[in-house]
């Protein structure tokens, strides 16, 4: 028999696992003003002769990778409205311990593409280059080149120790991977804005930010580092008096180097932040959650029992399958399993856990048409704020129906206008864009490839809407009862007309290809199709860090000289021609800076998903047809109601958990609701994106925690042996609560049981307003446990790699133990 302190880390490692489905002159440095996300906004004064210039950046403190805004004032306006001749601001990301700032090696600079200007700017402003021909800088001893080279170039401390002269290239950091703004405008009234990633040691490796250091307990912090650029270059003279009349050197060059604005960043922890080994209760389900979940976790587990709850991120018919496998653990869903997909013998309890939304986020700047009105003109460059969406449009955008959502040169979109910006029914409800052009963007929107029931909510909503599922029939813009005389008369794409809704994926339907074989310049070049030049993001996460960065995710650059040959990633849009669109949800659309569109409901008003839109979204929900789980109602004609509110739901089946599982699960729920409603930046509590629960859902799951907890069956034998051995191990807590009943659910006579049971939701009054500050029905009989068996290996894979590692420890000192005793050559159960 084995010991106890073996059986439970192994039985976690292999059990949680298949259960899963079965240094120069001081620059200006910070002083942190109380003002902000976390209380850790912070504005800096430069010196010498920027001393007028102000910095602001409006969070600090508590960082992740995200994105903070970073505002100026005071300013001299940038004297070109599409290019970058001087007086811009460099931004970038740097590591260092010295309390004055880092010096110019431990900066993330120099790995940006043409430096996102389209050769708008100096030739060696957005490098790491420090020889500029006849251009030299008084104050800079120039590091020996590189090998095979005869320019000197700043050269890159990593904080692991390597130091690299390498150029402008390294192994840290690329066009694709850095975070640096190598240009920032300065508009005409001496202010700007720029949303800044900041990265940490997950995606910049190189400057370790959040991690914890070896012998330290807390979490590296960084810098921002700001260097203003006026008119002089480092030699004193006028920039005008260089070649094309624009500053040549680098920010990281000593003269400029000297002005910089250095502001500290301190971030969250990164890596294992619970206590290795500690019991463990596994969680999966739909991304939705993610952002929630992930901020509670490093506090669950260091309070009260210590317990660890792991989270999966896997789609919401996966975890549906768990729930009804036998083994359901804890799952989140957005719809509730079908009543038919329900062993008889299971009773799935359901509590509500977050309210949020789907979205569409956005990064659009202004760029004007060459005969639009002079205050147009002069935007040029600055981020838009506002963007009204109706479903036709939303269907629009995702039936690749405008030319530059396929190809230009494809018959089936060949009559149709470019994009949105050359529509007249965008035009129509966005009159502001009415001067602007967006060549070759806004045809689409970055689109996630899981399946799930958010997008099926999106479809719902289109599908309900009468003008847009007349568009998707067939009726052209300028006729039928929704059309509009006056409209181009463009009509969906043939490849999707008539298509069947709802649905849970987002299909790239059109077959065309663009073929190169008849350019002499592109030999033996394949076809450039769909999935390369508007491919799927990997989740809603990727697809709104991809908008916040500037990133198409096209694979249209064809490079002949890798092997194989193959398309390669677009680097970033150039700065101040950034127009891109993503489906994502609320929180993530706030955690990359992305502004958020208004979407049209039922009553025909333009919603913006706030605190106060996502709880009347809530409140007009219909029962789905399960006990206490609610669905969205797309017709719903509350005026200020968003709508593709989401309510999320954490879900199991009590009688299949042991007694201390029922505990811990019932645990989660409690702080969900009561803690972990709070809003704020830090740890444990609320992100932005999400409302605050009404009284009424968070009553709802308070009676669902203790019925987890009291429906939960007895101890099993070994974890009775346990306790009896080792202390520890999660509770339940939050005892002495009032639990009150959840609202009563009428099923509605409307629904179909197989599509209203799975879609979810419950009801919603008050919170303070503010910014959110093709899933087919499961298969019947046998076919369906054949596919629970097919996901088990996708889902052991994906889960087991990040449980083992935490309980290889306990399991190591355990088999030595149980060797020592005698039972080496014994089998272990499990």
């Amino acid at each position: 028999m084995i010991a106890p302190r073996l059986r439970r880390p192994l039985l976690r490692a292999l059990v949680a696992c298949v259960l899963v489905l079965t240094g120069a002159a001081a620059p200006a440095v910070s002083s942190q003003a109380d003002t902000g996300a976390g209380g850790s906004a912070v504005t800096v004064s430069g010196t010498g002769e920027f001393a007028d210039l102000k910095v602001s950046v409006d969070q600090t403190g508590n960082l992740v990778n995200q994105v903070v805004k970073v505002t100026w004032k005071g300013g001299t306006p940038t004297a070109d409205d599409t290019k970058y001749p001087a007086d811009y601001l460099q931004i970038m990301q740097c590591w260092g311990d010295d309390a004055k700032g880092p010096s110019p090696e431990q900066c993330q600079f120099g790995g940006s593409a043409d430096g996102g200007t389209g050769g708008g700017a100096g030739a060696w402003t957005n490098t790491r280059q420090l020889s500029y021909g006849n251009l030299k800088d008084p104050a800079q001893t120039l590091p020996p080149p590189p090998e095979h080279s005869t320019l000197s170039f700043m050269p890159f401390r990593s904080v692991t120790g390597e130091r690299l002269n390498t150029g402008n290239t390294n192994v840290y950091f690329d066009s694709n991977t850095t975070n640096e703004v190598p240009y920032a405008r300065t508009g005409p009234n001496g202010t700007g804005e720029v949303y800044f990633e900041v990265q940490t040691a997950s995606e910049a490796p190189g400057l370790g930010c959040g991690e914890v250091p070896k012998g330290r307990t807390s979490a590296r912090s960084c810098w921002l580092v700001v260097v203003p650029r006026g008119e002089t270059e480092v030699d004193g003279t006028s920039y005008r008096s260089h070649t094309d009349g624009v500053l040549q050197s680098s920010p990281l060059s000593a003269t400029n180097w000297k002005q910089r604005i250095v502001v500290p960043l301190r971030f969250e922890r990164t890596g294992t932040f619970c206590p290795i080994g500690a019991d463990e209760r596994p969680t999966l389900g739909t991304e939705i959650v993610g952002e929630a979940v992930r901020r509670w976790q490093p506090t669950l587990c260091q309070t009260g029992g210590k317990t660890i709850y792991g989270y999966a991120q896997v789609t919401d018919d996966t975890a549906r399958a768990k729930l009804v496998s036998g083994k359901p653990g804890m799952i989140f869903v957005n719809r509730a399993a079908a009543a038919d997909q329900v062993p008889s013998d299971q009773k799935p309890v359901y509590a509500p856990v977050t309210l949020s939304g789907l979205t569409i986020g956005f990064f659009i700047e202004s760029r004007a048409k060459s005969d639009a009105p002079g205050p147009v003109q002069e935007a040029n460059g600055s981020r838009l704020d506002s963007l009204n969406l109706t479903p036709r449009l939303v269907a629009k955008l995702l039936t690749e129906s405008y030319q530059d959502g396929n190809s230009r040169f494809a018959e089936s979109t060949a009559k149709n206008p470019y994009n949105l910006g050359y529509d007249p029914e965008f035009v129509k409800y966005n009159p502001g864009y009415a001067d602007l052009a967006f060549p070759g963007y806004l045809g689409d929107a970055i689109v996630a490839q899981p399946l799930a029931d958010a997008t099926w909510q999106l479809w719902e909503w289109i599908d309900k809407d009468p003008a847009a599922r007349e568009f998707l029939d067939g009726t052209p813009d300028n006729e039928g009862s929704h059309g509009d005389p006056s409209f181009s008369g463009m009509t969906v794409n043939p490849h999707y007309k008539d298509m069947d809704l709802p649905q849970s994926s987002f299909p790239k339907s059109d077959p065309y290809c663009q073929e190169f074989t008849e350019l002499p310049d592109h030999p033996n070049q394949p076809p450039l199709c769909i999935q390369d030049k508007h491919p799927y993001a990997a989740d809603l996460h990727a697809a709104a860090r991809a908008v916040a960065r500037g990133e198409t995710l096209s694979r249209g650059n064809w490079d002949p000289t890798t092997k194989p040959p193959a398309y390669k990633k677009d680097p970033p849009l150039a700065a101040g021609k950034r127009a891109i669109l993503a489906v994502t949800d609320t929180a993530t659309a706030l955690r990359y800076g992305l502004v958020t569109a208004r979407l049209q409901n039922a009553s025909g008003a333009f919603v913006a998903p706030t605190d106060a839109s996502l709880l009347a979204g809530e409140k007009a929900m219909k029962p789905s047809g399960v006990a206490g789980v609610m669905v969205a109602d797309p017709r719903a004609a509350a005026k200020g109601a968003y709508p593709l509110t989401l309510l999320s739901y954490a879900a199991t089946v009590p009688e299949k958990l042991s007694k201390q599982e029922g505990r811990d699960y019932a645990a989660l729920l409690r702080y969900a609701v009561g803690k972990g409603q709070a809003p704020g930046v830090t740890s444990g509590t609320l992100p932005d994106g999400y409302a605050p629960l009404p009284a009424s859902l968070r009553e709802q799951t308070e009676s669902a925690a203790e019925a987890i907890a009291s429906r939960s069956g007895p101890s099993a034998p070994e974890e009775e042996e346990e306790a009896s051995d080792e202390s520890g191990g999660g509770t339940g807590g939050g005892g002495g609560q009032t639990v009150v009943p959840p609202p009563a659910s009428t099923p509605s006579p409307s629904s179909s049981p197989s599509t209203q049971a799975s879609t979810a939701a419950p009801p919603v009054p008050v919170a303070a307003e503010g910014p959110l500050s093709r899933t087919p029905e499961w298969a019947l009989g046998t076919v369906r446990y054949v596919l629970l068996i097919a996901l088990v290996a996708g889902l052991v894979a994906a889960v087991c790699g990040p449980l083992l590692p935490r309980v290889a420890p306990r399991l190591a000192a355990g088999i030595q133990t149980w060797r020592a005793k005698g039972t080496a050559g014994r089998e272990p159960r499990g």
